[in-house]
């Protein structure tokens, strides 16, 4: 458990892009498709980080929120696709405290 991976759900450029560095990931586009890869990494006992981009996290909203809120591994990160970063997003840091019933 010493060498846990990083696992990363995205569009086919972004995977590519993680590929590149040697990180493992699968492309997804639909709700349907991304809760399966993110049952998927929860299975898998080497996964310990998730990366997913903010467009698909979203696509699943309550999934990815209460994964966070009822789950220590893996961490789910949300990250930009290559499109860039969503305008007017809530920082990792208004979500964590929004999840832990913390004033902002």
């Amino acid at each position: 458990m010493n060498n846990l991976k990083f696992f990363v759900i995205a569009d086919e450029h972004t995977i590519m892009a993680f590929s590149l560095a040697g990180v493992r990931g699968k492309v997804a586009h639909t709700p349907g498709q991304v809760q399966k890869l993110l049952a998927q990494s929860w299975e898998d006992p080497e996964v310990g980080l998730v990366l997913i981009t903010e467009r698909l996290a979203d696509q699943v909203r309550e999934v990815v929120d209460g994964a966070r809120r009822d789950r220590l591994r893996p961490l789910i990160l949300e990250i930009p696709d290559l499109a860039g970063p969503i305008a007017q997003k809530e920082s990792l840091l208004d979500r964590l405290r929004s999840l832990m019933g913390l004033p902002r």
